[in-house]
């Protein structure tokens, strides 16, 4: 079967037969089907230059997000793109209108690839000149089964441009080749004049080089709207000594993808052109993919397509001339892959115990955070690039929090547990063995335990308190020489209590040395004791 699309020449004399032969898909849609559409295999595009004016093929100027490639080729390459998934590269190409190129938003995306040798049959996905179409007002037309493939003929009775920029009063190859690929993809003419799927065009015109609205509900109509599966390149590196080009995006497949290059040679008309690197793993959460550049690609497009079949399997379209970087690579974050322990008690006095964080490019970080807040730096330190230090500090709250670093642009978090300790903790100033405390400053006291339990504090310049030590020298410490007046402290939710004692003993009557210790005054006796604190108490 061999249908034929065809784009006429203002005015528009055929409107009447194209509405026979192309009725609306739907009563509320302007677009129309042609039936079928184009299937994984069938993404190939190439060009045979056979033009015969020279204004078809005189572009030399390069365009950023189409290397390697210029004139005519240039043209029928931004035309194809306009109708993939998302923008490729930057959208940048268009200069006359700003428009984006990528506006399709369905699960379709073409792979430019390069060139052919011949015109082809009609389902070998080339585009060329026909030296004449008979008359009639036809511009180009498209034969296709559509589910095996297309050809796409330009009529050489009128003139062609290859652009960018104004084409006169010549016909625009960009536009008119935007509209022939809108058939090869199963659309037929649209009711909206607007439309790029219009049946009619006009010379000099530039506009059907942007899809419009009506062409875009038409695509997606035919193809489905974009699966939040499909794989997505968002940028690709190449490293020309290596020979390698890294492709970063998401929802790539773990195993299996295969990775499509642009082919740098001119192709046999019958020859799948498409240079493919099959059996591809991906990396960082399928985020990434590097693999060797084959010797028999070319600057073009390069794409990802995992395993199974339809479009949601086949990434968009991505540029890339093989020895530089297009899009913006996601630069190195810090990331967290462990913490421990995962669990810890709401006070460890001092540094007895440390936090160890675990990942990927911590040394990028620049603050470490607990539930969004910065920990002061002086209680973290970067010993190498997979691993943190923490001195864990005090929170709020009993239960779940989650710890993060972050480089200043992306925090990545990870969950850790609070709880309260089973017997009496105690912390004196910075809770190490001989810390100075300064009389005139005071003391900071930190008591943890179970929630509701009442705890009472000791104290002694002679050694570890006990309770027994308590009960029979408290006639022989005055309460102004005390550290921490006998009485009980009740644990909130939260495990933990600081107090403040600002009146402290003059160290020239009492001694410089103090000891300390807290006990949970619940029963059965003996009541269970915290661990030992001191302090060097200073004038």
């Amino acid at each position: 079967m061999n249908n034929q699309a065809k784009l006429f020449v203002l005015p528009a004399m055929c409107l009447g037969a194209a509405a026979l032969l192309l009725a609306p898909a739907r009563p509320s849609e302007a677009f129309s089907t042609i039936g079928g559409n184009l299937g994984e295999t069938q993404r190939d595009v190439r060009v045979f230059d056979n033009f015969l004016d020279a204004t078809a093929d005189d572009n030399v100027a390069l365009a950023s997000q189409f290397p390697g490639w210029t004139g005519l080729e240039l043209a029928m390459w931004k035309a194809i793109v306009e109708w993939g998934s998302r923008l490729h590269g930057d959208g940048s190409g268009d200069p006359l209108s700003g428009n984006l190129l990528g506006s399709g938003g369905a699960n379709f995306d073409a792979m430019w690839s390069g060139n052919a040798d011949g015109v082809g049959t009609t389902n070998n996905n080339i585009a060329s000149s026909l030296a004449n179409c008979g008359g009639g007002g036809t511009l180009a037309f498209l034969e296709s089964p559509i589910s095996d493939g297309w050809r796409i003929r330009f009529c050489d009775e009128w003139t062609w441009d290859d652009g960018p920029g104004s084409v006169s009063l010549r016909w625009d190859i960009q536009s008119v080749m935007t509209h022939e690929y809108g058939h090869a993809l199963g659309l037929g003419h649209s009711a909206v004049g607007s439309a790029t799927m219009a049946p009619s065009g006009s010379a000099g015109s530039t506009g059907l080089r942007s899809i419009a609205p009506d062409d875009i509900a038409g695509v997606q109509f035919v193809y489905s709207l974009a699966s939040a599966t499909k794989p997505t390149i968002s940028a690709t590196v190449a490293d020309t000594g290596a020979n390698t080009l890294t492709i970063y995006g998401t929802q790539f497949g773990a195993t299996g993808n295969e990775v499509w290059f642009t082919n740098e040679s001119v192709t046999g008309a019958a020859v799948d052109p498409i240079v493919r690197v099959t059996g591809v793993s991906s990396t960082a959460g399928n985020t990434i993919i590097t693999v060797t550049i084959p010797a028999a690609a070319s600057p073009g497009d390069v794409m990802v397509n995992k395993s199974g079949s339809g479009g949601a399997t086949l990434s968009n379209a991505f540029p890339t001339d093989l020895v530089g970087t297009f899009g913006i690579p996601p630069f190195p974050h810090p990331n967290i892959t462990g913490i421990a322990p995962s669990s810890i008690e709401a006070l460890v006095p001092g540094t007895a115990e440390t936090i160890t964080l675990t990942g990927t490019d911590l040394n990028q970080t620049t603050s470490v955070t607990i539930d969004g807040s910065a920990i002061p730096a002086s209680r973290w330190t970067i010993v190498n690039p997979t691993t943190i230090t923490l001195d864990m500090p005090m929170v709020a709250t009993l239960g779940a929090h989650n710890l993060g670093t972050t480089d200043g642009f992306v925090l990545d978090q990870f969950p850790i547990t609070v709880v309260a300790p089973a017997t009496p903790k105690l912390e004196w100033g910075t809770g190490d063995a001989g810390n100075v405390v300064d009389q005139d400053v005071g003391l900071t006291m930190t008591l943890s335990g179970q929630p509701g339990q009442r705890h009472i504090v000791l104290s002694s310049p002679v050694g570890p308190p006990s309770l027994s030590r308590f009960l029979d020298t408290a006639n022989l410490l005055s309460e102004g020489a005390s550290l921490a007046k006998p009485g009980s402290y009740t644990i909130p939710a939260s495990g933990w209590l600081s107090v403040s004692i600002p009146n402290l003993p003059d160290p020239a009557v009492v001694g410089a040395n103090w000891f300390g210790k807290s006990f949970s005054l619940v029963r059965p006796l003996p009541f269970v004791g915290s661990n030992d604190q001191s302090i060097t108490l200073v004038p």
